[in-house]
């Protein structure tokens, strides 16, 4: 969900902007070549616990126009690509984690694959 400009995700019916902001962190953290790797391996953390939080999370993460544009900086494709890539990945993620028995995980090949722009 987002409140005003700001990032935020619902956890147990209350907002809670640290289970986004945490893939953002980690991407922002991580060393260059690290940060897609690093991003979506929390993002697999999250969804093994609690799929439907994850999906809530990266939802919430399409509206945050600055936290986006962090991350598409961090890929290291042309400001298009990475729209299109984190967009792809977004949703390949999001149509998981909605699938009656979500396997996020068994997904990490194809996420990177968008993620790294090797489409």
């Amino acid at each position: 969900m987002t409140e005003g400009r700001e990032l935020a995700a619902v956890l147990d019916g209350q907002f809670n902007d640290q289970i986004a902001s945490q893939v953002v962190q980690v991407a922002t953290d991580a060393p260059a070549g690290d940060a897609v790797s690093e991003a979506i391996m929390r993002i697999v953390e999250i969804a093994d616990h609690d799929p439907g939080e994850a999906r809530k999370a990266l939802w919430a993460l399409r509206g945050d126009a600055g936290a986006l544009e962090g991350l598409e900086h961090r890929l290291g494709l042309s400001p298009c690509r990475a729209t299109l890539a984190l967009g792809g990945a977004i949703q390949l993620a999001s149509t998981e984690l909605a699938s009656a028995k979500p396997n996020l995980r068994g997904r990490v090949p194809e996420l990177m694959r968008w993620l790294e722009g090797s489409w």
